[in-house]
């Protein structure tokens, strides 16, 4: 895979600029917004906490499995085509979901929307800005691309908790399916584009034209990719159980739905704030120092939320989660791409960071069925999240060891 083509005119960052806001569209109305519909769900359906969070699990699933085999289109073909046929398909998704008659089909519906948000945002969306944007700016760029999906997780989930106390849960999807179309699809169609003479312009690359790095093969035998994968698996297992539980569990602490809608808001403020100051920070610090302070950070914002019930001291104890969570929480999939590159280099850089989404995201999509099972076993929620923050406690391990070899693997 090449990346030594890079631009340094505004193109680069305008197509940054429109990815940032696919990514806020794409991951605000349906990852960030998929706790919002647990309760409208369970109640139509008459389906149990963990049928409910089946529809998660599988949407994580398909997504997660599309991912790398994006990554590895966006090898051999321009990426319009696969991202504009993504933001299609999450469209799609939403429009069965919305019609559906029961439980079954509105899950499998979901997993279409899944493929279509794992071929239009974050791998591809990665790649394109490292095709783009010089290594040494490439922080900032991927901060700009999380800080689009930060915005999106602000506006949405109010959006639609609104559109769904309003008009119900299907004109909700029908909402999200229209504004994909009317706003993700157009983007992709214009900006989805490689720099000239690179990948779909040229026909491929040899193998001699590409830039340092290991070969695919090379990285899956060497323990600090599994490293990388493993603490990669942990946050996100963590991070996915606190999404999916985060609105039922305000509710059952006494909060209203709106209410409890509106903590994704402040959440989002705060990764929005979180992707530049922890981005700058490691351009002085390191990117794995600073993954280490804010992982053990965002545990800490898990406990604060266990007090969420207190009537004294609840309110303290949800903004201070949204505080420290929301600023922190995102940090590993700003700067996980930045460890994989100086690790394994730039050479596959779009297949190993596929790869690497896709066994995290294999082993964290069952995190909502299983967070839905604690539910309906102990009928609390403070477990799982005591479980949470404990999978983030055991991610210090993984990060501490990633070692930085390079400068090239002193030329091999």
């Amino acid at each position: 895979m090449k990346s030594s083509i890079h631009s340094t005119s505004s193109e680069g960052w305008l197509i940054v600029t429109g990815l940032a806001a696919v990514l806020c569209v794409s991951f605000g109305a349906t990852l960030n917004s998929l706790g919002v519909f647990t309760l409208p769900l369970t109640n139509a359906f008459h389906c149990s906490n963990e049928e409910a969070a089946r529809i998660a699990t599988v949407f994580l699933l398909t997504m997660t499995i599309t991912m790398p085999v994006a990554g590895w289109l966006l090898d051999w073909v321009s990426p319009r085509p696969v991202m504009t046929s993504g933001a299609i398909l999450i469209a799609a998704g939403f429009l069965v979901a919305a019609q559906s008659p029961d439980v079954t089909v509105l899950t499998l519906a979901m997993g279409l929307s899944g493929v279509g948000v794992g071929a239009s945002t974050y791998v591809p969306a990665i790649t394109l800005a490292s095709r783009w944007i010089p290594v040494e700016r490439q922080g900032l760029a991927f901060g700009i691309l999380l800080a689009g999906a930060a915005v999106g997780a602000v506006i949405f989930p109010m959006l639609v908790t609104f559109i769904t106390e309003r008009f119900g849960w299907r004109m909700a999807m029908q909402a999200i399916a229209a504004t994909v179309i009317l706003t993700c699809v157009p983007l992709l169609a214009w900006l989805a584009r490689m720099p000239q003479g690179t990948l779909a312009e040229s026909g491929g690359l040899r193998e001699d034209e590409a830039v340092a790095g290991h070969r695919v093969g090379e990285a899956l035998r060497m323990p600090r990719y599994w490293l990388w994968i493993v603490m990669l698996t942990l946050i996100t297992l963590s991070t996915l159980g606190v999404y999916i539980a985060l609105v039922p569990y305000l509710v059952s602490s006494g909060y209203t739905p709106g209410d409890a809608a509106s903590v994704y808001a402040f959440i989002g403020a705060a990764t929005f704030a979180g992707n530049f100051l922890f981005g700058s920070l490691s351009n002085r610090w390191g990117a794995k120092a600073i993954l280490l302070v804010g992982t053990a950070l965002s545990a800490v914002g898990i406990v604060c939320l266990l007090w969420a019930h207190d009537p004294v001291h609840g309110f303290v104890a949800v903004a201070l989660f949204s505080l420290i969570w929301g600023s922190t929480f995102n940090l590993a999939n700003q700067l996980s791409p930045l460890l994989l590159s100086q690790a394994m280099g730039q050479r596959n850089f779009g297949s190993l960071l596929g790869i690497g989404n896709l066994i995290s995201g294999l082993g964290s999509a069952f995190s909502p069925d299983a967070l839905g099972y604690l539910v309906d076993t102990t009928h609390t929620y403070r477990l799982a999240l005591i479980l949470c923050a404990a999978l983030l406690a055991v991610a210090l391990l993984p990060i501490a060891m990633l070692r930085h070899t390079p400068a090239w693997e002193h030329a091999q």
